[in-house]
C-alpha cells in the first residue's frame, strides 16, 4: 500500500514539474475531453447508451412490453408508426441491440444531427432524389438484414400532425421481400404530446405536459416477411389499444380528474343551459354544488349501490351525475322516452330504491316507477341550503388544498377504476332492456382518445343536447369537457332547432354532437349564422347521407362529420376528424363514406362471421372492436356478455370493411336491429309483439327494415295475406293493436309500411331468409 502511494506521489510530482501546478487541473479536464472525443468516434453507441439512460429516467421514463418478442440474435425489421423527433431514441433505449434506422434523408442535412445519424449508422432514403435513390436505400437495409443486423423503419414516412396514424407505405415490403426475416410492429405510445411532437400544432415551442413524461413503446408478435403494409398498419393499432389496456391502473377517476380540473380553474366556465337565464356554473360553484348535493343525498341514499336519474341534460342532471360519483354511486340515467315496461325493469335489474328528480320535469314527463322506489325531487334541498352556508363551501372548496379535498373531505382515494360509473339500459333482441355497465376506467379511456383525436381543450365549449341515458350523451357531453377544463351548454330537447341554433350562436359553441335526424331540423328552422363558430361537428347514432352533410355545409359553413360508436364501447370506436395540414402537408383524417378512423387507443378488425377468424384488410367481415373502453358486461347477463366480447374484441353485430388507411365502412348489420332516429329497434321483438296481437304461434309476418331519409330507416312488415284473414284481422285492424300494447312509438310500423306477401323467403333450414327478407321489402317499398 505505501509502495502504491509513493508511486503516485512520484508520477503527481513528476507531472507537476513537466507542465506546472497551475496547469494539472486544465490539462487534466483536456486530456478527459479527448479520451471521451475518442470514445464517441471510435465506439458511438457507448456513450450514446449512458445519454439514453441518463434521459429516460430523468426527464422521460419509458415503460416496454413485448421486449421478448425482438429475436435476442439475427436479423428481424421493426416496423414503427412515427411521432416525433425524438422516436429513434426512445426505440434505442427500449432495446439492447444496435438498431439500425432508415431515415429521410432531409435529417441527415439538418447541423447537429448529421454526425449523430452517422454515428448511429442510420441509412438515409430520399424520395425528392428519384426512385433509383429509394431503391439504393431500400437495397442497404436488406443487406444489413441479410447480415444479421435489426433494422427499424418508420412506414408512415413522416411525423403525424393529429396523433392519429398515417397510411404505411409499401417501401419496406421490398427490404424482407428476399430474405427470411421477421416483420415485428413496434407502437409508440403517448409520445403524442410530448414537446418534440407536432402536438399544439408546433415542435419544441410548448412546455411538457408533465415531467418525467411516461412513455410507452410496445412490441408486437412476429408477422411473415409478406406481410402487406395494411397488415402490420392495423397490427400497430392493435398494439395503441394494448397500450391503453396496460396503462388502465396509472388513469385517473373521471370524478378526481373534474376536482382537479375545478381546483386548478375555479372561475371558469363549466356548465349552464337554456333555462338559468344567462346564470351559468363556474368550475367552483359546480364542485360546490355537487359536494352540497352529496352531503344531502347522503343519509337518504344510504348503502343503495345504484340511483337513478330522472332528468334531461342540463346543470340538474350533471351535477346530479357529479354527484353520485362522489357518493360512490352507480348512476343509472333513465330513458324517459321509452315505455313503462321498460322502465320499470331497469329500475328492477339495477335494484334502483330511489330516483333523484325535479318536480318541473316530472310534471311533463310523469314516472311511475312501481312500489318500493322513491322518488326523490331537487326542489326540495332548496331550503335546506342557505346562501351563507353556500359561499361557505365554496370559499372552504377553494382553500382546501386538493389532495385534502379528494382524501379527507370527500373519500374518493376509496374509489377505484374498476368503479361502475354508470349503467346504459340498451333495448336487446328480446325486447328486454339490457344494462350497459360502464367503469370508472371504461369512460376515462374513451375519453382519452376522444380528447387526443378531437384536440379537445379548455376553450373549448361543446353544445350538448343528447340526453344523459345516451351513451354519447353521457361521456362526450358531460364527462369529456369536465376533464380538461372545458365548458358546456345544455338544451333539454334536441328536436327544438331553433333553440339550439340561438343557444350555439350566443354560447359561441366550438364542439357540436348530433344526429342526422336532428341535423335535418336545423336545416330547416336555424339561420345560417348559428353554426359558424363551431370547429367541430360530430354525428353518430345513425347514418349520415352525404347529401345532407353536403347541404349542411353549405347552408352553415361547417361540414358534419360521421363517427361510430355504441354503448358497450363507452362509446366512441371510430370518427372521421377535419384533416390537418401542416407545413404543406395535408394529413386526411376525413373520408366521406366512412365512419372514420379508430381513435388512438382502439383497434378494429373484421372477422368471417362464421369461424370468428380474422380477415384480410379490405375484406368485408364481422366488425370487431378492442381497447380499454370495452364494457365491463351487461348487468346480470353473463352468457349474454360472453357471446359479445370475446378476448376482450367486443363484437358489435355490423358488417364492415377495413381498408389500407384504417378507414371503416359500415356494409350491413348482422344484428337484427334497426336504427331509426338514432335509436335502436329490435325486430325479432317486434315480431314477437305482432304475434301477440294476433294470439297466434305461427308465423304470420316477419320484419324488417329500410332506408329512410328522414330518420335513417324504417320497418316494413311483411306478412301473409290469407292466415291474417282467419284470425280476423286485417291491417288497420292490427297496427291499431300494436299501438294499444304500451311499445315506444319507433317500435309500431308505420300502417302504409305492411306489405302481403305470397309466402316468406326461407331458407334451407327452414329459418327466415333475412337476406331474402329485406331485398323483398326493398323492392315493394321502391314501388
Amino acid at each position: 500500500m505505501a509502495e502504491s502511494s509513493a508511486v503516485v506521489a512520484s508520477a503527481s510530482a513528476f507531472f507537476a514539474d513537466l507542465i506546472g501546478w497551475e496547469w494539472a487541473v486544465p490539462t487534466a479536464v483536456v486530456l478527459l475531453v479527448v479520451a471521451l472525443a475518442a470514445v464517441c468516434w471510435l465506439r458511438p453507441y457507448w456513450p450514446l447508451r449512458v445519454f439514453l439512460w441518463l434521459v429516460t429516467h430523468s426527464l422521460y421514463w419509458v415503460r416496454v412490453l413485448g421486449r421478448d418478442n425482438v429475436p435476442a440474435k439475427g436479423a428481424a425489421l421493426l416496423v414503427c408508426n412515427h411521432v416525433s423527433y425524438v422516436d429513434w431514441l426512445l426505440l434505442l433505449a427500449s432495446q439492447r441491440r444496435f438498431i439500425r434506422f432508415v431515415v429521410w434523408a432531409g435529417f441527415t442535412k439538418k447541423w447537429g444531427l448529421r454526425r449523430l445519424l452517422q454515428w448511429g449508422g442510420c441509412i438515409p432514403i430520399d424520395g425528392a432524389a428519384g426512385p433509383r435513390a429509394v431503391v439504393k436505400s431500400l437495397r442497404v437495409a436488406s443487406d444489413a438484414l441479410a447480415r444479421g443486423e435489426l433494422v427499424c423503419i418508420f412506414a408512415e414516412g413522416r411525423f403525424t400532425q393529429n396523433g392519429l396514424m398515417l397510411p404505411f407505405h409499401r417501401g419496406f415490403e421490398q427490404v424482407v421481400k428476399h430474405c427470411q426475416a421477421p416483420v415485428i410492429p413496434v407502437c409508440l405510445d403517448q409520445v403524442w404530446g410530448s414537446i418534440f411532437s407536432f402536438f399544439g400544432g408546433h415542435i419544441f415551442w410548448k412546455l411538457p405536459l408533465e415531467i418525467p413524461y411516461h412513455v410507452t413503446v410496445a412490441f408486437g408478435p412476429p408477422m411473415p416477411n409478406d406481410s402487406k403494409a395494411a397488415d402490420v398498419r392495423q397490427a400497430v393499432q392493435k398494439l395503441s389499444a394494448d397500450c391503453s389496456v396496460a396503462r388502465s391502473k396509472g388513469r385517473v377517476p373521471i370524478h378526481r380528474q373534474f376536482v382537479r380540473m375545478a381546483k386548478r380553474r375555479p372561475f371558469r366556465p363549466c356548465i349552464d343551459d337554456s333555462l338559468s337565464g344567462g346564470k351559468g356554473l363556474s368550475y367552483g360553484t359546480t364542485l360546490t354544488g355537487a359536494i352540497i348535493l352529496a352531503r344531502l343525498l347522503r343519509p337518504m341514499l344510504g348503502d343503495a349501490p345504484m340511483v337513478a336519474v330522472w332528468l334531461p341534460p342540463g346543470i340538474g342532471g350533471a351535477v346530479t351525475n357529479i354527484a353520485l360519483a362522489f357518493l360512490g354511486k352507480t348512476s343509472v340515467n333513465l330513458n324517459y322516452t321509452s315505455g313503462p315496461d321498460s322502465l320499470r325493469s331497469a329500475l328492477r335489474q339495477c335494484g334502483c330504491k330511489y330516483v333523484v328528480t325535479a318536480k318541473l320535469f316530472h310534471h311533463k314527463l310523469k314516472l311511475e316507477p312501481g312500489p318500493g322506489v322513491e322518488l326523490i325531487f331537487l326542489e326540495d334541498f332548496r331550503p335546506k341550503v342557505s346562501k351563507s352556508q353556500r359561499l361557505w363551501t365554496f370559499i372552504r372548496t377553494l382553500l382546501t388544498p386538493t389532495f385534502v379535498l379528494e382524501r379527507r373531505v370527500l373519500g374518493l382515494h376509496k374509489h377505484t377504476l374498476d368503479d361502475l360509473a354508470t349503467v346504459i339500459f340498451s333495448s336487446g333482441s328480446t325486447g328486454e332492456p339490457k344494462g350497459v355497465m360502464l367503469t370508472h376506467g371504461n369512460i376515462a379511456a374513451n375519453v382519452g382518445s376522444m380528447i387526443q383525436a378531437a384536440g379537445l381543450e379548455a376553450r373549448d365549449r361543446a353544445l350538448g343536447v343528447l340526453p344523459l341515458f345516451h351513451s354519447f350523451g353521457y361521456t362526450v357531453t358531460l364527462w369529456a369537457p369536465l376533464q380538461v377544463g372545458a365548458s358546456t351548454v345544455y338544451h333539454a330537447d334536441p328536436r327544438q332547432a331553433k333553440e339550439i341554433g340561438e343557444l350555439c350562436r350566443k354560447h359561441r359553441c366550438t364542439l357540436f354532437l348530433s344526429t342526422a335526424t336532428f341535423l335535418r331540423f336545423c336545416m330547416r328552422k336555424c339561420e345560417p349564422e348559428d353554426f359558424k363558430t363551431l370547429r367541430l361537428l360530430m354525428c353518430g347514432a345513425e347514418k349520415l347521407p352525404q347529401t345532407l352533410a353536403q347541404d349542411f355545409e353549405k347552408k352553415f359553413g361547417v361540414l358534419p362529420m360521421e363517427g361510430y360508436g355504441c354503448t358497450e364501447l363507452s362509446p366512441v370506436a371510430a370518427a372521421n376528424l377535419p384533416d390537418k395540414v401542416i407545413a404543406g402537408f395535408r394529413q386526411i383524417c376525413n373520408r366521406p363514406g366512412t365512419v372514420g378512423q379508430p381513435v388512438p387507443g382502439v383497434a378494429a378488425r373484421t372477422v368471417d362471421p362464421e369461424t370468428m377468424q380474422p380477415l384480410p384488410v379490405g375484406t368485408e367481415g364481422l366488425l370487431l372492436i378492442y381497447g380499454a373502453n370495452v364494457m365491463k358486461g351487461y348487468l346480470g347477463k353473463p352468457e349474454q356478455t360472453a357471446k359479445v366480447v370475446r378476448d376482450g374484441w367486443y363484437v358489435t353485430g355490423d358488417m364492415a370493411k377495413i381498408d389500407a388507411e384504417g378507414f371503416v365502412t359500415l356494409t350491413g348489420r348482422l344484428s337484427r336491429f334497426a336504427k331509426i332516429g338514432g335509436e335502436m329497434a329490435p325486430l325479432e321483438k317486434i315480431e314477437e309483439e305482432l304475434h301477440e296481437v294476433l294470439g297466434t304461434s305461427e308465423r304470420v309476418g316477419a320484419v324488417t327494415c329500410v332506408p329512410d331519409e328522414s330518420r335513417g330507416e324504417r320497418l316494413v312488415v311483411l306478412y301473409l295475406e290469407q292466415p291474417l284473414r282467419q284470425l280476423g284481422f286485417d291491417v288497420p285492424k292490427w297496427w291499431q293493436g300494436m299501438n294499444g300494447r304500451g311499445l315506444p312509438n319507433l317500435w309500431v310500423p308505420g300502417q302504409r309500411d305492411f306489405y302481403a306477401v305470397p309466402e316468406m323467403p326461407l331458407l334451407g333450414s327452414g329459418k327466415l331468409d333475412l337476406k331474402g327478407l329485406k331485398d323483398k321489402a326493398m323492392e315493394l317499398a321502391k314501388k
